[in-house]
């Protein structure tokens, strides 16, 4: 009897171990280990390894471990819930991306702009109207999850909504008989060309509504290259440049808002006469060939105060005929180059006496319309840019 007991409780325990099993034999997404306890494979998890993981992302927020650390890996950037079902995750508000990585510009730019990372926007902080300032390297944890907008020409906003109004110069800040004017250091860009062989160059303008306009080929070793360089910007459409006279031997005059005279040196830099006050020209010019400088300066007109728009130069290796720029010497382009840099006049920065005028927005005498891109002057003033007066009856 005893005997039989034993036999049939064996028997109860080898059922038992043959019942027992990973839970829906993990899904067939994983292997049955020790314990019934399912090693899923990557990307699948759950007890019994049937749902599906979504993307770690860095968190948009989290509990410090150490000092400034606090933005470990975790499961859509714990800013989203995730489907097991498809391993897509559902973001909270403007976060998007794969594991909601990236926050949403603001009404995606609504059309009207391009939307970049914190870490581009820093590299395109290069600010074209003063002098080319560096742009910065954005490294921190951030930099590929915060965007934003940066806005087509004749739009701004932080969503690039609004439309550019007209700009000038007020009517009203006339030149007070006690202060005619004020005096500054005037402002001057140099452009150097150097380097060897045959080099053509284009030249960049930013006009005051962020349109960047680009002149045609220009050869940097004609002798007469300031006065190629006026012909060219005046083929820039819109009058964002326009002519006025010629003065002198071997100087042209170009007007705008923002920049007029162009004077040519010598093949050779004279530091008496005119001297590229920054380092690295310098330097440049000391090792390559100088093949020519034009200085452009910003003297009197609507503008003067505020920000500028100096030229950019660029240079290329291009030899096919009808390329932007042609640079028939390819094989020498790391000892060609053009530049534009602070300029000054002999051997110290000379003060000049200018006019004190703005180029504001609808003249500081309208109201934007920004849905429209249209000024609403104010009684007593007219014009696209509310910049010139009417007689009050």
């Amino acid at each position: 009897m005893v005997a039989k007991l034993l036999r049939f409780l064996g028997i109860a325990a080898l059922a038992s171990l043959a019942l027992a099993a990973c839970p829906n034999k993990c899904s067939g997404h994983g292997t049955c280990g020790p314990n019934d306890i399912c090693s899923c494979q990557q990307n699948w998890v759950n007890a019994d390894c049937s749902g599906r993981q979504c993307p770690f992302t860095r968190a948009w927020q989290d509990t410090p471990m150490y000092s400034d650390d606090a933005h470990y890996y975790v499961e859509c950037g714990g800013r989203g819930q995730c489907d097991r079902a498809t391993g897509i995750c559902n973001c909270e508000g403007d976060f998007t991306g794969s594991g909601c990585r990236r926050l949403r510009c603001p009404g995606d730019c609504n059309g009207h702009g391009t939307c970049l990372f914190i870490e581009e926007l820093a590299v395109l902080s290069k600010d074209p109207r003063v002098g080319g300032k560096a742009g910065t390297t954005y490294t921190l944890w951030d930099r590929e999850k915060i965007q934003g907008c940066q806005c087509d020409p004749g739009w701004e906003g932080h969503n690039c909504l609004s439309r550019v109004c007209p700009k000038g110069d007020d009517p009203l800040t006339v030149n007070d008989p006690a202060y005619p004017a004020i005096t500054q250091v005037e402002m001057k860009q140099g452009i150097a060309i150097y380097g060897t062989g045959t080099v053509s160059i284009i030249l960049k303008y930013t006009d005051p509504y962020g349109n960047i306009w680009s002149t045609s080929a220009i050869s940097g070793t004609n002798a007469d290259i300031c006065a190629n360089i006026q012909t060219e910007l005046r083929k820039i459409p819109n009058l964002a440049l326009f002519s006025t006279t010629l003065s002198g031997e071997g100087q042209v005059t170009v007007s705008t808002e923002n920049i007029d005279i162009f004077t040519r040196s010598a093949s050779e830099p004279a530091v008496g006469t005119y001297s590229i006050a920054d380092a690295d020209v310098l330097d440049a010019t000391r090792h390559f060939n100088l093949l020519a400088t034009c200085v452009v300066s910003f003297p009197a007109g609507p503008g003067t105060s505020g920000y500028q728009y100096p030229l950019t130069c660029d240079v290329a290796a291009h030899p096919l005929a009808g390329s932007q720029p042609l640079q028939t010497a390819a094989a020498v382009l790391t000892t060609t180059a053009c530049t534009v840099h602070e300029h000054y006049a002999g051997s110290s920065l000379s003060p000049v006496t200018l006019p004190l005028t703005e180029l504001a927005t609808c003249s500081n005498r309208g109201v934007c319309d920004s849905s429209r891109g249209e000024c609403q002057c104010f009684t007593g003033h007219k014009g696209l840019a509310c910049d010139l007066q009417e007689a009050l009856v």
